[in-house]
């Protein structure tokens, strides 16, 4: 399992809070990779989790998150700790990197505690008095989290890995309220201090009597979270709500209704930024930056609506039934715990529209419609659309073929966050880090170009970006046919320069795509809403391959284009 800082879900609105309202850093670690089974699994002892169920227990008690992070987060002195003189320039680097991020990695985990005793507040309970004894069954495996490295090296810098530990809380003879309570820790690293915490802790269960319909549904929900499930509206009935102003939208087509009730607000997105306690943009800079969005998913929906006119698809007056509003996947991007801050990737609101309208060509309007969106955030106030609403599906007919090939086209990208296969790479212009030229995709044209998305501020790229260094190792016959080209996507150039000369990655061909970042020419053409992403682009221009570089096989990808 590779440690990852946000790598599978980089969206669009993580950037929004990540890089400018909270200046870069983190908001939690994703385990998106199995546990690493090696040849022989390590032997917990019997009581190896204990001090972690005595920090949670001495929370409860006195009430300190300040003193629960301190106890069980990842600090700066666990990641020195992990150095040694065998590691490489690049890995130590990597290391300083991970120790700065310390103190994130506390603030989160005094964040989580807090929502933790936040709900404890609320349901009134009182763990300062009495016996509160702890109990957890062992976990069936124990995996690896890598740091750096390949999973096959000798010298990869590992720990050991839990995802979760469940701890049964009984409070017993004196206790203000006696009983069964269960809560679960996540994310458990092993550093020579001891086993610390990444991934926060939250309530699993309470004793039936003090819990209503509604907490336990709220329960529910966020052990899905937590576990990157997805939802549907049967479990967030809000879901169901937003769902009800997307069919008000598409009806009326009013943008002022759409921006207020279905899209971010930044009141809301101040409120966050307040809330946080860290230091932030100004509320003009928010209100700029919030508008700009605005204004640009009103326009993704005004494109939507320009299509429907297209093809004479109009709704004013159909009969529309909500089947199910869902999501494909969720996650939290603040404290595990509570309802807000929550992102949801692939909406699908699923309807049937009964109408007596038909379209431009004759074809009834009346069968079975999806809307999607590609991104969602939950706040206090509910669902809202963050990116990307289409028409997912259409009844048969009633486009034309050309247009329903866009749209499959469209929800490839969606879903998957890349260009298809086979698809004729678009063109870009990049600037060449040696010599600051500017250069086009197409001046490679002819060659096997391995086109990596990654940045000097992406923890889960710097390995891959490692990697590549010595991808060209042993294939003289490769020359001049091949192209090993990481694409920054960096605020600047100097700031590219600075962190590849630090690591001596020279053995690539080191571009930058350019002011902008994520609004990059060179980003949006290649649908880039993650990094680190790859594409591996075929002699003839077109996409052979694409995605995260982790564990893929270029060098048998790269032989099988050049034979061919």
């Amino acid at each position: 399992m590779k440690r990852a800082f946000l790598s599978g879900l980089k969206l669009q609105f993580l950037w929004l809070l990540t890089t400018l309202f909270l200046g870069g850093l983190a908001l939690k670690t994703v385990a998106a990779d199995s546990a690493f089974k090696s040849g022989v699994e390590y032997q917990p002892a019997s009581d190896e989790f204990d001090a972690v169920g005595r920090a949670v227990v001495q929370l409860l008690q006195t009430r300190d998150p300040s003193g629960f992070a301190a106890n069980v987060s990842v600090s700066a002195a666990d990641w020195l700790s992990m150095a040694t003189t065998n590691l490489t320039v690049s890995e130590s680097e990597q290391i300083k990197d991970f120790a700065k991020s310390s103190a994130n990695n506390r603030l989160r985990m005094e964040a989580a505690a807090k929502v933790l005793l936040e709900r404890a507040e609320s349901l009134h309970l009182d763990f300062s008095k009495g016996e509160l004894a702890f109990h957890y069954a062992m976990p069936k495996h124990i995996g690896k989290i890598f740091f750096s490295g390949s999973p096959t090296s000798a010298d990869a810098l590992t720990a050991q890995y839990v995802e979760k530990i469940e701890l049964l809380l009984t409070a017993g003879a004196g206790a203000a309220n006696p009983g069964d309570f269960k809560i679960v820790v996540r994310g458990l690293e092993k550093f020579p201090g001891g086993w610390r915490l990444n991934n926060g802790l939250q309530w699993l269960a309470f004793p039936a009597n003090l819990v209503d319909e509604s907490t336990a549904r709220e329960l529910a929900i966020l052990e899905k979270v937590a576990a990157y499930k997805g939802l549907t509206s049967l479990d967030d009935p809000a879901l169901m709500k937003l769902g009800e102003t997307l069919v008000r939208f598409i009806r009326d087509r009013d943008p002022d209704y759409f921006a207020k009730e279905a899209l971010t607000s930044s009141d809301t997105v101040w409120a966050m930024i307040q809330k946080s306690g860290r230091k932030g943009p100004s509320r003009a800079e928010v209100d700029d930056e919030i508008g700009k969005r605005t204004a640009e998913q009103v326009a993704v929906a005004q494109k939507m609506f320009a299509q429907m006119d297209a093809f004479g698809i109009d709704l004013k007056s159909a009969e529309i039934k909500i089947n199910e509003a869902e999501i494909e996947r969720s996650q939290a991007q603040g404290s595990l715990g509570t309802l807000e801050n929550l992102m949801g990737e692939q909406f699908k609101l699923s309807l049937t529209v009964k109408t007596d309208a038909k379209a431009k060509n004759n074809i009834s309007l009346s069968g079975d419609y999806v809307l999607a969106a590609k991104t969602l955030a939950r706040f206090e106030a509910g669902w809202k659309v963050m990116d990307g609403l289409h028409w997912e599906k259409l009844p048969d007919g009633v486009v034309d073929a050309p247009t329903a090939a866009q749209m499959e086209f469209e929800n490839y990208v969606a879903k998957y966050g890349k260009l298809p296969p086979q698809t004729i790479a678009p063109e870009i212009e990049f600037t060449t880090l040696v010599d600051g030229q500017k250069m086009k995709l197409s001046d490679l044209h002819g060659k096997v170009v391995v086109l990596d998305f990654w940045a000097t501020w992406c923890g889960p790229c710097q390995q891959p970006m490692a990697d590549l260094q010595t991808l060209r190792s042993g294939h003289n016959d490769w020359q001049d046919k091949v192209v090993i080209a990481p694409l920054s996507i960096d605020d600047t150039m100097d700031i590219l320069r600075k962190h590849v000369a630090q690591r001596g990655w020279t053995n690539t061909f080191n571009v930058w795509a350019g002011a902008g970042g994520w609004s990059s020419a060179a980003a949006k053409k290649f649908r880039v809403t993650a990094v680190p992403t790859t594409y591996v682009i075929d002699p003839e221009g077109k996409v052979a391959w694409a995605g995260h570089p982790s564990g893929k096989d270029f060098e048998q990808t790269i032989d099988g284009l050049l034979k061919r």
